[in-house]
């Protein structure tokens, strides 16, 4: 799924927030580095394996909103 079809016409349901999205797509939607996502909101990083990460939709959307709270 690319970001243009996740928003394209209507709001995204429970269980698309709740979806785990990758960092490449987490990185175009909050135009933050994987870096400063992993540093600026380490509590919010899902790990997928040992070498993949992620964002939560509804943590993305957070942060992109400035709702979500950042590491002190």
């Amino acid at each position: 799924m690319t970001v243009d079809e996740m928003f394209s016409e209507k709001l995204p349901t429970w269980l698309e927030l709740e979806s785990v999205l990758r960092m490449s797509v987490a990185e175009r939607i909050t135009s933050l580095s994987a870096d400063s996502l992993r540093r600026l909101y380490p509590d919010l990083i899902v790990r997928l394996s040992v070498r993949r990460h992620g964002l939560k939709l509804r943590d993305v959307l957070a942060i992109t909103n400035g709702t979500a709270k950042r590491r002190s």
